[in-house]
């Protein structure tokens, strides 16, 4: 379990350091990582952490600012989501443009993705792509003012390989 805690850890230092090459040119971006509780009252507590284990709900907040002295436009800041957690679907706030299954490439589709399944009678049918087969999602950020920042939020849960 030790292992996969520092596997993690790993995971979460790298999707940090892709949040920050993402953009340049005058908008920073910050990546912080909680996991959520929930205490006896049925409250739920976010607590920073850089370790994680089976089970565990997380939540990334990706933080951009426009540093630049103008406003920009057309944002579109992506969200990793490594192997081994699962998107919880539904819980991109605002809600996120759309989502890939591939970790390179431009191929985002709105959200929910969804799939042409054959079935055994040899008719197709359309089903809902499940959270742990997400890779990235990406968010459309129409317009970012000189000195606004804009806060994206997505769940993921760990899971076990």
């Amino acid at each position: 379990m030790k292992n996969k805690s520092t596997f993690l850890t790993i995971i979460f230092l790298g999707l940090a350091v892709q949040a920050f090459a993402q953009q340049g040119n005058g908008i920073s971006s910050v990546l912080e990582v909680y996991r959520i509780t929930t205490n006896e009252a049925g409250e739920e507590i976010a607590t920073e952490t850089t370790e994680v284990t089976p089970g565990d709900l997380i939540e990334y907040r990706l933080t951009y600012t426009n540093t630049l002295d103008n406003g920009i436009s057309d944002l579109r800041p992506i969200l990793p989501i490594p192997v081994g957690m699962e998107y919880v679907l539904n819980s991109a706030s605002p809600n996120a443009e759309g989502a890939s299954l591939s970790n390179t490439g431009n191929a985002f589709q709105r959200l929910p993705l969804t799939r042409q399944v054959r079935q055994p009678d040899g008719t197709t049918a359309e089903e809902m792509v499940p959270g742990r087969e997400y890779r990235r999602l990406r968010w459309l950020v129409p317009s970012l003012e000189a000195g606004e920042q804009v806060i994206l939020v997505a769940r993921v849960r760990v899971i076990n390989n």
